[in-house]
Formats: structure tokens, sequence, C-alpha cells
């Protein structure tokens, strides 16, 4: 799997981590492929029987990047829970790796193709060398989105799965262990019970008031929050017409091979959501139909986080209080389209901005010809930074339009 949406600090919803699913459960029965590929994800082990190691990381939009060894280089990787090891195809090259076998795979946009698995014999985490362990090949420079990181490939679940891993988001330190009682866990800690894919991605059940969503996934390759499905939300509106809700139109994520398709995502702010033993009040939850549903960042940044795969047990030490109550906006969304800036996804009762507007100023900022590295700061940080008001021109039908724009709190 690989990129879900980024809510992108106060003004736009930019992408989503790409999701690649490696196969499809139902090719399992029917397909060598599938077969070939369970077994590789079930592959590797750590050369070190006993190992209690720190490593750095750094955010990149949101996301945990760290340095990794391969043949004695080191390169930039995003950790994914979501996903399974990838790597580039320069990567793949410049190593001299050789597809095992291909497999169809599927982004976050239904759209459909064959990738290749490798394996690579030894991979360098702080010192600590996880050998054998299988990979998915891809064109990382596909997506815009993913170009912005600058990134060489994904550490992914099917490599976790071999250890105990704490985050300390505050510090930026990660601890990686084969013994929990090696790490410090207070007796007062949220448990939150998981399942695993194929790949070893962790799953677990939420309940919003009175419905219940099984299989979502834990995804620290994510920088969003909750995103959930939208059978859940037909259920959960059904059944408490009252909840407060918002929804945005439009083309709103993009997967591994280009922009998705043009849907309605609906927010709302559940009064209650709990996992595990952890319980939310008022808690901005957002829903599309989607290949999968998640759990990112945005929430895990707020405490110390331990994922256990030998008890299949997540970990929560409180460190700050997790606050998603309240969803403001200037209306829109936008997506890089041939190095236009367009609109992409607007919210409803938007007057001023239309779906297909090509942004041409935003402040005194001009967008008239995308630049590359202008994309990546809107990636980033936003296109509209800390500012409850701003000046915007469009070209809509060849004329050029201009209008003041306010924040609006929608929930």
């Amino acid at each position: 799997m690989i990129y879900k949406i980024v809510l992108l600090k106060n003004t736009i919803e930019t992408m989503k981590k790409l999701l690649l699913s490696t196969f499809v459960m139902l090719l399992l029965l029917t397909s060598c492929s599938a077969l070939k590929t369970v077994k590789l994800m079930k592959s590797g082990e750590i050369e070190q029987e006993e190992f209690n190691v720190k490593i750095p990381f750094e955010y990149r939009l949101g996301m945990i990047i760290l340095k990794v060894n391969i043949s004695g280089e080191e390169y930039d990787f995003i950790l994914d829970t979501g996903a399974p090891n990838a790597i580039s195809k320069e990567l793949a090259k410049k190593l001299e790796l050789s597809n095992i076998f291909e497999q169809k795979v599927i982004d976050s946009q239904s759209e459909e193709s064959k990738l290749g698995f490798v394996l690579i014999k030894k991979l360098g985490l702080g010192g600590l060398n996880f050998l054998n362990t299988g990979a998915v090949v891809a064109d990382l420079k596909q997506s815009k989105e993913v170009g912005c990181l600058r990134i060489d490939g994904f550490i992914g679940s099917n490599l976790m799965r071999k250890a105990i891993w704490k985050f300390d988001y505050q510090n930026q330190i990660i601890t990686i262990t084969n013994s929990i009682e090696s790490l410090s866990i207070p007796k007062l800690t949220n448990k939150i019970p998981f399942l695993t894919m194929i790949t070893g991605t962790p799953i677990i059940d939420f309940t919003l008031n009175d419905v219940t969503q099984k299989g979502v996934i834990v995804d620290l390759g994510s920088n969003g929050g909750i995103s959930l499905s939208k059978k859940t939300y037909n259920t959960l509106m059904k059944n408490n017409p009252s909840i407060p809700q918002t929804y945005s139109f439009g083309i709103s994520g993009s997967g591994l091979y280009g922009l998705g398709k043009a849907d309605s995502i609906y927010h709302i702010k559940a009064p209650s959501v709990s996992f595990g033993n952890v319980s939310l009040e008022n808690t901005i939850v957002s829903f599309a139909n989607e290949v999968a549903s998640t759990i990112g960042n945005q929430f895990f940044k707020n405490y110390d986080l331990v994922l256990n795969w030998f008890t299949k047990e997540i970990l929560l030490i409180n460190k700050t209080e997790y606050n998603n109550s309240t969803l403001s906006t200037f209306g829109f969304s936008c997506s890089n389209q041939e190095n236009q800036l367009i609109v992409s996804n607007i919210y409803k009762n938007m007057e001023e901005i239309k779906v297909g507007d090509q942004i041409l100023q935003v402040g005194k900022i001009n967008y008239n010809k995308l630049l590359p590295e202008q994309w990546c700061e809107i990636v980033e940080n936003g296109l509209i930074k800390e500012k409850e008001e701003v000046k915007i021109s469009i070209l809509r039908d060849n004329k050029k339009l201009s209008f003041t724009l306010r924040k609006e709190k929608l929930l």
C-alpha cells in the first residue's frame, strides 16, 4: 500500500496517502502470484537476537522519515504501517534487484497496474539489520506529492512486524526492541488490540455512537486524522440524524497513478468515538468511498505510541490533549494539474469559487504558472497561511475574477 487525505494547516485538503493494495483477497484462492505475495510479505528476520536501539526521525509533510542503510549507503524512507516495504525504481536499478514476480495492485483511486516484487537481503536501521525482507518496486516520481517528499522508499509493516516499536513524537525518537520490558510503560496506559493484514498492517475496530466499523488501518504513513467509509456514515446518520455534518465535492485525492475521481466527502462532529479503551468526544471524522479507512499521525502525534506485533496490542501514553473538534476552512481544495493550480474540491454553499477554476494569485503570490517548488510549499504548509481573510484571483472561461474569501467554521 502507499498514499491518504492530508489536511494541510487550516486551508486545503490535498492528497491522500497512496493506498497501494498488494492484492485482492479473492486472488488468494486462485492466483499463484498471490500465494507468492503472501510468502514474501511474511519473510525476513532480524540479525540480532537481543536489541534495543534508538533512532532519530524527521517530519516531512507531517510524515515520519528515517535514514536507512543499504549496501553501505544511506537513503531516506517514509515509515508507513499502512503499507509493505517499497523502493523506487531508481534505487532498485542501482541495487541491481531483479523482480521475483509481478502482481496486480490497485491504488487509492482504484486504478490498477502491475508492480514488481523484490527481496532486499540486508537493510539497516540504527545498526539493527533486517534480513531478506520483501518490497514493492514503484515509480515514486509519478505522483507530484510523493515527489515533494524526496524519498527513496517506504519502511512497511512486513518489516516492522519483526519487532516492538515505540514512537516518541515530541522528541522525534523511535525505539526498536525485542522486549516490552525494556520500555518504560506507565501503569495508566491506553490499550488497543489489533489484527493484521497479510502485509502485517495493523487494523482496529472503531465505534461511533452506536455504529461499529471493523478493519480501520493504523496508518503512520498518513498525516491525516480519522477517515472512515461512507457505508459507516450512512448507517450512523440514519440512526443519529441530528449529528452536525457538512460535505465537500470534487477531486480530493491522488493515487500512485494520478488524481482520483470526483466524489462527495462527508465530515461530522461525532459525539462519541471509541477504539480499545480510548474514548473521544465531539471529534471531527471524515467519510469517503475509498479502498481503506485509516487513522493517522494527526491523532497519534499526541501520544507516545507503542506497536507490539508480538502481542498484537497498541499502547498509547498521553502527552498532549487530542483536540479535533472544529472544522474551519476557506471552502476549497486544489490540485496540481499540468502545472496549473486548479480548484478540485469545494465545500457546500461555496458560491465564489467553482471546481475547475485556475488559481492565478493568492494574496501577493502569483501562481499563473505553477512551479514545482511552489507546489511542494503548498503541500507542506498550505495555500493560505494563518489568515482569516485573503484576496484571490482566478481564471474561469478565459475571464479573470477576483474575490475576498473569509475562513468559515463549518463544524
